[in-house]
């Protein structure tokens, strides 16, 4: 994964909607149990070879609510691993970690914008038509 909605959700339907992988889940099958939509990690692609964009974030009327996360490799298995934040899928019971199988990334956003809530979707600047 790549992308991360927070707290600003405002669980409007729009990401669920627009997600061309169905990588997102609405808050009442969020695995987290927080109140917000959730992107699953071991499926979301960031739209990679399918949009120019995360259209998730394209969409998303909250600007700031998607934001980067690490890209899903083996590199960062152990991120992902993390229960406190991420619920991966399993099957046979191995955890759908990046080490079971790696997700396609954009390469042009570098690890400094990673995984610190770098937003996706900036704010249009004043006199900008988005």
């Amino acid at each position: 994964m790549a992308v991360i909605i927070n707290d600003t959700c405002i669980t409007c339907d729009a990401c669920l909607q627009n997600c061309p992988v169905e990588a997102i889940v609405d808050d009442g099958n969020n695995p987290t149990g927080n109140p917000r939509y959730y992107v699953q990690p071991e499926k979301c692609v960031e739209c990679v070879g399918i949009f120019d964009d995360p259209q998730c974030a394209a969409i998303c009327p909250s600007i700031g609510c998607i934001t980067w996360d690490m890209p899903f490799t083996k590199e960062f298995d152990a991120h992902f691993l993390n229960a406190e934040i991420y619920k991966l899928g399993s099957k046979n019971g191995i955890a759908r970690s990046p080490a079971y199988k790696e997700k396609k990334f954009r390469e042009d956003i570098p690890l400094t914008k990673r995984g610190i809530g770098e937003k996706v979707q900036e704010e249009p600047q004043e006199g900008e038509v988005g």
